[in-house]
């Protein structure tokens, strides 16, 4: 595990910790930070799911729909993969995996 996905991968686990308690403003400063990591890394699937974690906060979303978002942007952060297919599918899984 090089650096830059430990430090994503310490930056998800706190997250996740910080779900159950954290104001949602909160949340969207950790999910923020850890968007722009990605972002200089070139993680597209981690910065998609951060953005959907963002959008879903922004809506007003709470509880089980952010703890998923949470467990996929872990999932895209031990993903070795940056290309487009691959963020389409973390979009697309997340989408059905928390629907209804």
């Amino acid at each position: 595990m090089g650096v830059q996905e430990h430090d994503l991968a310490a930056a998800c686990a706190k997250l996740n910790v910080m779900a159950e308690r954290a104001r949602p403003a909160d949340l969207a400063g950790a999910v923020d930070a850890i968007r722009g990591i990605a972002q200089a890394e070139g993680r597209l699937p981690v910065v998609a799911v951060a953005r959907a974690i963002e959008a879903a906060l922004a809506r007003g979303e709470r509880g089980v729909v952010i703890n998923g978002w949470i467990a996929m942007l872990g999932e895209a952060v031990g993903c070795g993969r940056s290309d487009a297919d691959c963020t389409s599918v973390y979009l697309a899984a997340g989408a059905v995996r928390l629907a209804g």
